[in-house]
């Protein structure tokens, strides 16, 4: 499954340079399980979403609540595993890398702002795999048809050669 990413910043500073954008259902249930760190300057960001929990998690994160606007306006320092976390109002939750709430300075009435330019970035890069990924599959299923072209056309050929041979021999 594919997320849409991001790149928040809080005035002139990046706060999360890959951030993965999990605004749907199933992207939302599986966000960070299954992971076994979160590298610095990475993220997620779920929404809707008011309350996270860190049961089967590995590792400490950071949690910054936002409201509509997308301003901060709670920030959980290294959450454990096994804990959970909420605050009332919050439309979004922002997951980070435990410590990078502080190192980054994100703190109650910041607001987060998307960065187009780099978002447009990643997502020409997304289109262009993409389209490259199409690409070599036709390639592969043009390469197959062929070799089986192949295949068949010798086969046809090694029957005649017999059928001429027996003709002739006859």
């Amino acid at each position: 499954m594919s997320r849409r990413q991001v790149t928040l910043r809080v005035d002139d500073r990046v706060v999360c340079e890959r951030c993965d954008v999990a605004d749907h259902l199933v992207a939302r249930m599986r966000g960070l399980l299954g992971r076994s760190d979160l590298p610095q300057g990475e993220g997620i960001l779920l929404r809707p979403a008011g309350s996270i929990h860190t049961f089967f998690m590995r590792f400490p994160i950071d949690v910054v609540f936002l409201n509509e606007e997308d301003v901060v306006v709670k920030v959980v320092h290294r959450l454990a595993p096994w804990r959970a976390a909420g605050e009332k109002g919050a439309q979004s939750v922002l997951e980070l890398a435990a410590g990078e709430a502080e190192s980054r300075e994100i703190e109650v009435g910041s607001t987060l702002r998307f960065d187009p330019a780099a978002s447009r970035t990643h997502i020409a890069f997304r289109e262009a795999a993409q389209t490259m990924s199409e690409y070599v599959i036709v390639l592969f299923v043009i390469s197959a048809t062929i070799m089986a072209a192949l295949a068949f056309m010798s086969g046809v050929v090694g029957m005649l050669i017999q059928l001429a041979a027996d003709i002739l021999g006859s």
